[in-house]
């Protein structure tokens, strides 16, 4: 009896979840009002009609198929990039006596650090381009004026930030810093310890999952597409045929047979998420991947420097951490610790500034922004030797092990210094766009897609377009770059909406889910967790 019940609970739930085409027609309705007219004579004839009705072959087929096209419109629809499908209407939360501007307004506010993420999209997007490019116009690796030939505009300072991916790497790591530490320093200065504790051990405990999972997600789909041979035909051309005679990115490893592929791949990512070795390990399947654990071990600095100084004086937390950053940078060669404690001070400088409502003249902070736009702009080849860059290379100091990364990390750190200081309709203004949001939205699934594409459709893509172009002239030559520029953007963007929805969010309630199962449960009330 229960049985039967729940089926017909089910029945009717599902009916009202199809559309509209999927519903029984006005027939059927009328004889299903026919039928339950005569059930009110007895309860138990009622029960046995529905059983047999819900039981029947010709009751489940009529309604599998339109489970099934229900199914199969949901999946498509889901493939569809975010900002191709049509916004759900909001259901009203404000007074009906508001204007639609107001209500607008409200719904497109944004939080204090939203310029952040869209600094931080903008810098992924750069990346992007960065790797592109690299492969086909080597010579704008170089300054403007490096040679009597480079006289490109597109070598210009600051216009070349697309081919700057070192200092654009440095703003993620700052960015990081930044908004690791917010809430925490935050609670800090409003004495919260309780809630602070609560933050760092959410943040600690959900880091590894929020980093290391989605890498393996990536790592696994680039062994899948390796044995469907998604890179053997740019093994064969872009390297043995020597047709992309610009800078190629390591090929990843193509072994025989699905399992041993697996095997490799998951070792592989092992390695690379070993929390221990303090050295950059550039994974065969996709180098860009080297970022990722450098940002886990920073972020435990992070944590660890705001708990031990949680308790101190706003002026020793900042002193000890500046110590701390300035001989990471110019003494043991740690420029990525350093970048991730800038942005924990700079963050603790927003938050003073704050409180005591103090601003900084926008007319000040521009040309320190310009300042900190054309060091970012430092060529990779021999900046030495590049007129506009000679001067500050030469001034390097000699205690710096990795001395290219000591420019750019100092512009990051500039950057991120006018932005946070800055007014929101000033400077912050265009991180705030539409674009620049939804670029910080998919940055991270951005920042791994992207090479894989790249090495794979990329290549494939512009030497079949020169088959048709030609690249022994200059038209050609740009003609076939940009066709496959075009096709691999474009699916770049798509792939990473998709990754970014299913597996970037996904892995973030994971991380939650997990957390939530794993934390002790308190007699008193319970805790929420800490963003």
């Amino acid at each position: 009896m229960k049985l039967m019940m729940a089926l017909h609970d089910a029945t009717k739930w599902l009916q009202s979840t199809l559309p509209t085409f999927a519903r029984p027609s006005p027939s059927s309705s009328i004889s299903a009002d026919h039928s339950r007219s005569h059930s009110t004579l007895s309860i138990a004839s009622t029960t046995t009609s529905e059983s047999k009705s819900l039981l029947s072959a010709s009751n489940i087929l009529s309604i599998a198929p339109t489970v099934a096209r229900h199914s199969l419109r949901t999946c498509i629809h889901f493939t569809i990039p975010s900002f191709l499908q049509p916004s759900a209407p909001s259901t009203p939360i404000l007074p009906a006596n508001q204007t639609s501007s107001s209500r607008a307004s409200r719904a497109h506010m944004l939080s204090s650090t939203a310029y952040l993420d869209g600094l931080r999209g903008t810098a992924a997007f750069l990346v992007f381009i960065y790797h592109f490019v690299y492969g086909y116009f080597p010579t704008l690796e170089a300054g403007f004026m490096y040679r009597p030939t480079d006289i490109n505009p597109l070598q210009l300072p600051i216009i070349r930030l697309y081919m700057c991916g070192a200092s654009m790497v440095s703003i993620f790591f700052v960015i990081s810093g930044y908004v690791l530490s917010y809430k925490s320093i935050t609670l800090i200065r409003r004495r919260e310890y309780s809630s602070l504790l609560s933050t760092l051990s959410s943040s600690t405990f959900r880091r590894a999952i929020r980093l290391f999972l989605p890498t393996l997600v990536s790592i696994i789909s680039i062994a899948t597409l390796i044995q469907c041979g998604a890179f053997t035909w740019a093994w064969k051309h872009a390297r043995h045929k020597k047709e992309i005679l610009g800078w190629r990115e390591q090929d990843p490893p193509i072994l025989t047979g699905f399992s041993r592929q697996m095997q490799d791949a998951f070792w592989a990512w092992a390695r690379m998420s070993n929390p221990f070795i303090w050295k950059e390990y550039f994974i065969t399947y996709d180098p860009h991947l080297w970022t990722i654990p450098v940002e886990f071990r920073c972020s435990m600095v992070v944590f660890l420097s705001l708990l031990g100084l949680s308790k101190v004086k706003p002026w020793v937390r900042l002193t000890t951490l500046s110590i701390i950053a300035f001989t990471c940078l110019f003494h043991l060669g740690r420029w990525d610790v350093c970048l991730f404690l800038s942005g924990s001070m700079l963050a603790e400088l927003t938050i003073i500034r704050s409180e005591n409502k103090l601003k900084v003249n926008n007319y000040i902070l521009f040309p320190i922004l310009l300042v900190g736009l054309y060091i970012a702009s430092q060529p990779a080849h021999e900046p030495g030797k590049t007129p506009g860059y000679r001067t500050i290379t030469y001034y390097t100091p000699k205690t710096v092990s990795e001395k290219a990364r000591f420019w750019p990390a100092i512009a990051a750190i500039i950057i991120v210094f006018a932005l946070s200081s800055s007014t929101p309709k000033t400077l912050q203004r265009p991180f705030t766009t539409r674009f620049a949001q939804y670029l910080g939205k998919i940055s991270y699934a951005l920042y791994l897609v992207h090479g894989p594409v790249c090495r794979s459709l990329g290549y494939w893509s512009v030497i079949k377009i020169w088959g048709y172009t030609g690249r022994t002239t200059t038209a050609g030559y740009v003609s076939g770059v940009l066709g496959g520029g075009i096709l691999v953007f474009a699916t770049v963007f798509w792939v990473s909406d998709i990754f970014w929805r299913i597996v970037d969010v996904g892995c973030v309630k994971l991380a939650r889910w997990v957390e939530n199962v794993c934390l002790v449960k308190t007699d008193g009330p319970s805790e929420k967790t800490v963003n």
